[in-house]
């Protein structure tokens, strides 16, 4: 109830999550947020995080925040998902078969998607990217994270001492960027139109159609006319995973699972009967190399039931429409109702239908040729390194440029790094992490709050780009208009010259003075001379030095050997 006397409607729950949140960040911002944390790049070398008010540093060591082993809460990363509209993925326990039989930890998953599913993205990204909790690749993927999409690039209130005018200019800059930039990468696996809820499609070219699928068929591939889905796409014996194996391989249905089981290993393996279907030979090879697919036929096979009282032939049989299986009525073949065929048979019945397996002399309609030869192959293509994704390959769909990725090639355009967490700004038809794109439309950041610039005023000095009020003494925090200062080679960051010669300035061996700004140094391993210092150390030499060769001992220079004995 307000002062009027007029009811005001209540803030909707989202909303005040959302501003309580932003006031915790208000409240942690300084040097509670992550105070003491180790540093995991110094080690014991430094005391612990000791956050900059204003510097997205630690005071003690230099380092930046996320290089901290700063433990996550419920107030920390929410920028990067809340403001952008993406979705912040929980820890899981996920198996890797790779890796270990037991679930693993990991850190991040693609949000969205069946466990199979994200076990199988992490083991496309490789061993050395896998998040697993405690790992380097975890704290790797933290760090990606905060660098790559800045919070304080998000939020005016993590920014340092804004003007009306820039914040005003960045608000504006965000709502532009999440209307027509910000995205969050989907996993899916090829064939299917949303992550973990799959269409078991086959894609194949017609003859006479250009290689590739119009980019509105990117959610949904669809069959050739004429083929169907393969009935065991229905099975709840089987998994996702074997469907699609079986898919790819170019069995088309539960008759031919159990056809290619009657054939003999030895045979279709060794080659020598060039009758074999392909995709028998695929099946095999994977039923002897893989426990798990093997398991899982024998049991499908089991499961599987075909009308009775049929006529068995023990020999190719041309097909007709409507042939089947038939049972044997004997049960020494170790599969209940399916004979025994020998090692030279056919495939009967679909498979012919197919004309994958016909007799001596049956030539292939060229539709069914093109099933054979390229079952279960889409002519989609990686945007990043151009090579095809194949049916059952998990994929990375990016909606803003209606492009599919391989997992591994989903990285930043200017950076070349893997984009954390799938989160993608996309621009001139190319994907960007958050600080490149910045980068890309030229918008300055300030080399000392690591924040963007928004007013037309700001320093520019060796390079890089500073607020006024930032450009500062790296090491006192002392203002620099008007001054002389030195940039320090390791950080890139201003020091003025008191603080360069008490701290940072090296020391003479020779006079024991500090090497000043403006002096001329030589420097030999960790041994540091003035120029005019830099003189043979024999005792009746002292010659100078540049220029020549020298020698060494007890941190003096000679000039030769014979002048390290006179001392």
């Amino acid at each position: 109830m307000t002062e009027s006397g007029i009811e005001s409607p209540a803030a909707p729950e989202w909303l005040l999550k959302l501003e309580s949140r932003r006031e915790q960040i208000k409240a942690k911002l300084s040097h509670e947020s992550g105070n003491g944390a180790p540093c995991n790049v110094c080690g014991s070398s430094c005391p612990g995080l000791d956050l900059h008010f204003w510097r997205k540093i630690c005071r003690n060591c230099k380092c930046r925040k996320e290089q901290h082993d700063c433990i996550d809460d419920d107030v920390s990363g929410w920028a990067q998902f809340e403001i952008l509209g993406a979705i912040r993925s929980k820890p899981a326990y996920i198996r890797i078969s790779e890796l270990t039989d037991k679930p693993v930890q990991l850190a991040w998953v693609p949000p969205n998607v069946t466990p199979e599913l994200a076990s199988d993205y992490m083991r496309t990204l490789g061993q050395q990217n896998i998040p697993i909790v405690g790992s380097e690749a975890a704290e790797k993927r933290k760090q990606q994270l905060e660098y790559q999409v800045p919070a304080h690039d998000l939020d005016t209130n993590l920014c340092h001492n804004l003007t009306p005018y820039e914040a005003g200019q960045l608000s504006d800059y965000v709502e532009k960027i999440k209307t027509h930039c910000v995205g969050q990468g989907t996993v899916v696996r090829v064939g299917g139109d949303t992550a973990g809820l799959v269409q078991y499609g086959t894609v194949v070219q017609q003859p006479g159609q250009s290689i590739g699928l119009p980019s509105s068929n990117l959610s949904a591939p669809t069959e050739i006319t004429g083929t169907k889905r393969p009935d065991y796409m229905e099975s709840p014996v089987l998994s996702d995973k074997m469907k699609y194996k079986l898919n790819l391989m170019g069995i088309g249905s539960s008759e031919l699972v159990a056809q290619a089981m009657l054939y003999d290993p030895a045979t279709v393996l060794s080659g020598n009967d060039k009758t074999v279907p392909e995709a028998i030979v695929k099946f095999h090879q994977e039923y002897q190399t893989n426990p798990k697919f093997r398991a899982e036929m024998d049991h499908f096979v089991d499961r599987l039931q075909f009308p009775a009282h049929q006529t068995v032939h023990s020999g190719p049989v041309p097909y007709t429409e409507g042939s089947t299986i038939v049972p044997s009525g004997s049960n020494d073949s170790g599969f209940g109702s399916i004979p025994v065929s020998p090692s030279h048979a056919h495939l009967l019945g679909p498979m012919e239908a197919l004309a994958l397996g016909g007799g001596p002399g049956e030539r292939m309609p060229s539709a069914q040729q093109a099933v054979c030869d390229e079952v279960a192959i889409t002519k989609l293509c990686c945007t990043g390194c151009t090579l095809p994704i194949v049916v059952g390959e998990v994929a990375v769909k990016v909606d803003r440029a209606d492009s599919i990725w391989h997992p591994q090639c989903f990285k930043c355009n200017r950076c070349g790094e893997l984009l954390a967490d799938l989160v993608y700004f996309f621009h001139d038809g190319a994907v960007y992490c958050g600080r490149d794109l910045a980068a890309i439309l030229k918008i300055p950041r300030c080399a000392a709050c690591d924040e963007l610039i928004f007013t037309k005023e700001y320093t520019a000095a060796e390079g890089a780009t500073f607020h006024v009020r930032h450009f500062c003494c790296y090491h006192c925090d002392g203002p620099l208009a008007g001054q002389q200062y030195v940039m320090d080679e390791k950080s890139a960051q201003p020091l003025c010259l008191p603080c360069y010669k008490g701290h940072y300035a090296q020391t003479c061996a020779t006079c024991n003075r500090c090497i000043g700004p403006t002096e001329q140094g030589v420097g030999w391993d960790k041994i540091h001379w003035h120029k005019e210092c830099f003189l043979c150390s024999g005792k009746h030499c002292q010659k100078s030095l540049i220029g020549g060769r020298f020698c060494v001992k007890a941190n003096q220079p000679y000039c030769s050997a014979q002048c390290t004995k006179d001392i």
